[in-house]
């Protein structure tokens, strides 16, 4: 009798699936097969291992798995600076200059060479956290070598031209790669669109500005035109602070997102970071717009936005805004630590948000922010193989019960086994299964210190 099995190269069984799909579908005792670059099939386990015969088969023992997880917002050259940075008080003193002696004076030293160390280490900490995907908003001086750093290590990226910033102001005078010109930052926008002619490569190109407070709706214009144009995202700084909001709403005679809707600059191909704080007449025209919006809890709790102004995300989330995260810089959190950090801001000002909420939230609303979720963000027979197989041999996942809550918000990044990128396994074990991480780790020490004697700092 002829064997009716197809074959797969990856076979993932007795596992606990979250699909993270549009119906949210899961197999607590779930499958997964891969061929190539693809899933081709998810489903009960008993049902794909008798229709598949894997070339590796990998035995969950009932752990989670989802799909990569997506992260929407990060400054991957800085990746370093924000932990170099060192701790003060600041009580009583203006931060600018603190900030451009530390934070500031270390961005201008970078060159290739440490963007590319920066680069390795931060994408190397992404995928051992279970993010197989992050988006730069436009801080990269060399694109190119960014670009390199990333395909070594194996994750996605997506990249924007850097710096389009064309409102001159303190907060931007002390960057060196800053020209505030609006026909310069027109001509420039799209540079990195290029990269999306190769749809198998895992660095890609969006269109960005930077946003809060530098940038005129002229380019803002321009920019959304593009992104809708070429069917991507337009994406950009907005609301951070309390400070930035009112400096918008005095440039703009009127609440920012207020302004922008009679301008007809919200659609849904805006991305908008942060959004920390929005007053009650920009409420609707978010909902109305259809826009993503990315939150960073924990920047809005390192920065004390929550003591300034309420935090209205995890509310606009439950009224069907497009919510996705990014860590933005690591400070004083890490990749693993978002999950976790979301959750208790929205319980804290008596709102909610599960564990699966927050994982849809950095898989497939970031894929569908991007405009990738036809190929990406969730665990679906013909999409890409970007796929997180988590252990359970920690005492955080015990008793299991409540399988969601215990590894997304209680084992966080430490329970991240297997991640698979387009079907290539590149973490196991906990380690990188491709690379030497010990010359990644060599290469970004001796960056940083290059970096601190650049500014001045060493």
């Amino acid at each position: 009798m002829a064997d009716k099995t197809e074959a797969c190269d990856v076979l993932i069984r007795n596992a606990y699936v979250l699909t993270c799909d549009a119906k949210r579908t899961k197999h607590p005792k779930g499958a997964v097969a891969v061929v190539g670059r693809k899933i081709a099939a998810v489903g009960p386990s008993a049902e794909i291992e008798a229709r598949f015969k894997a070339r590796r088969t990998i035995d969950a023992n009932g752990a989670l798995v989802h799909p990569g997880m997506i992260d929407l917002h990060y400054h991957i050259t800085q990746h370093m600076i924000g932990k170099m940075i060192e701790e003060a008080s600041l009580e009583g003193e203006d931060p600018l200059a603190w900030i451009g002696r530390q934070y500031t004076g270390m961005s201008n030293a970078l060159r290739p060479e440490e963007e590319q160390a920066n680069a390795q280490l931060g994408a190397l900490d992404m995928l051992r956290n279970g993010i197989t995907f992050f988006v730069e908003p436009g801080t990269v001086h060399t694109p190119d070598a960014v670009a390199e750093a990333l395909t070594e290590v194996g994750v996605r990226g997506s990249l924007a031209d850097p710096w389009m910033i064309d409102v001159p102001g303190p907060a931007f005078e002390a960057i060196t790669a800053v020209k505030p010109d609006t026909k310069h930052c027109v001509s420039a926008l799209g540079g990195q669109l290029k990269r999306n002619a190769d749809p198998d490569a895992r660095v890609r190109g969006h269109v960005a500005i930077y946003g809060v407070g530098g940038q005129t709706l002229d380019l803002m214009r321009a920019a959304k035109s593009l992104g809708e144009r070429t069917g991507g995202p337009f994406n950009m700084h907005q609301s951070q602070s309390v400070d930035d909001a009112e400096g918008d709403t005095r440039r703009f005679g009127k609440n920012p997102l207020v302004r922008y809707a009679e301008e007809g600059l919200l659609s849904p191909s805006c991305v908008f970071v942060h959004m920390n704080v929005l007053r009650e007449d920009e409420i609707a025209p978010v909902v109305k717009s259809g826009l993503s919006i990315v939150w960073s809890p924990t920047n809005s709790w390192y920065y004390g936005t929550r003591q300034q102004a309420p935090n209205r995300i995890p509310g606009l989330a439950r009224r069907g805004v497009n919510v996705t995260l990014g860590l933005d810089v690591s400070k004083a959190a890490s990749f693993g630590d978002q999950a976790y950090t979301a959750y208790v801001l929205a319980r804290d000002q008596g709102d909610y948000l599960s564990p699966e909420d927050i994982l849809q939230m950095q898989t497939l609303n970031g894929a569908r922010a991007m405009k990738v979720d036809s190929w990406l963000g969730s665990l679906e027979a013909g999409k890409r193989a970007d796929i997180v197989v988590r252990r359970n041999d920690l005492p955080e996942v015990w008793p299991r019960h409540n399988t969601e809550r215990q590894q997304i918000l209680l084992a966080r990044g430490k329970s991240v086994g297997i991640v698979m990128v387009d079907g290539e396994i590149l973490i196991e074990g906990g380690r990188h299964a491709k690379l030497d991480e010990s010359v990644i780790y060599e290469r970004a020490d001796r960056a940083a210190r290059t970096l601190r004697e650049r500014a001045g700092l060493a």
